[in-house]
């Protein structure tokens, strides 16, 4: 073995612990999102370990077979090029990136592990870790009866957050409820409609960083702010034609929240 070879068994038994699961110093600072995998690496897994690769600047990852036996060490490592779907990886495998910044361990079939750090989860998942989790306790429920062992995998890794449907289920310190206070601002004027963007963007993304989920009701509201964003442009110069201006938008805005909160109303009065 070469001392580059031997330098990456290292690198990868820091990933994986002797006891099969991604080592606890190695997760400080990650966050882990289950997901269904079939016998084999399949498309699904090879898009999210090659967007998470991409985030941050890995044009190749390490791999193995991790050694048999209670305290086995990893196996021998290879370097290759980040895996598309087909590549003949079976489980058990782990491959991570060079800098150790996100990895994805494949145990058995039916299910994989990705961890990393949030630059590569939020590539790896755009959802969001804890929409991801959400949907994989979904599959795990509806497979439970040809694999048992996808619940307690769920059970291991159940959302952070619960789901959000309505204004009075918001956390109040969380990016969701900095949206909100936003709409609040713009509709009644207290800020413009590009601050008001700004904003919400900004928000949104730590939104996603804090895995916070929305369903119903609420998640329906934002995806329609959401739509009416996407046709107003911040600079002027970059308005495309049909385009929202800043009265339109405000107009627009203002329109869905008054008809989002009566609605809202409505159901606390029942």
């Amino acid at each position: 073995m070469t001392n580059s070879e031997h330098d990456d068994a290292i690198d990868l038994q820091a990933v994986l612990g002797p006891d099969g699961a991604f080592a606890p110093l190695w997760l400080r600072d990650k966050s882990v999102a289950p997901v269904p995998a079939g016998a084999q690496l399949d498309a699904a897994l090879a898009r999210r370990l090659a967007a998470g690769c991409h985030a941050v600047g890995a044009s190749y990852v390490l791999s193995a077979k991790p050694a048999d036996g209670p305290g086995a060490t990893t196996g021998s490592v290879s370097r290759q090029s980040t895996p598309a779907a087909g590549t003949d990886i079976h489980p058990p495998y782990i491959l991570c990136t060079p800098d150790l910044q996100g990895a994805a361990f494949f145990p058995q079939p039916g299910y994989a592990l990705i961890a990393g750090t949030t630059a590569f989860m939020a590539a790896a998942f755009g959802e969001g870790v804890d929409t991801a989790r959400a949907r994989f306790g979904r599959y795990a429920r509806t497979s439970s009866g040809r694999d048992p062992a996808l619940s307690v995998v769920a059970a291991a890794y159940e959302p952070a957050h619960r789901a959000w449907s309505h204004l009075d289920d918001v956390d109040p310190g969380s990016a969701v409820a900095r949206q909100l206070a936003l709409l609040d601002a713009f509709t009644s004027g207290g800020c413009g409609a590009p601050d008001f963007a700004q904003g919400w963007w900004e928000a949104r993304r730590a939104s996603q960083a804090s895995g916070e989920r929305l369903q119903g009701a609420l998640e329906a509201f934002f995806d329609q702010v959401f739509m009416l964003l996407e046709d107003y442009s911040i600079d002027p110069e970059f308005a495309e034609p049909g385009d929202l201006d800043d009265a339109g938008l405000k107009a627009a805005v203002r329109a869905a929240w008054g008809a989002f909160r009566q609605q809202e109303t409505g159901r606390s009065g029942q």
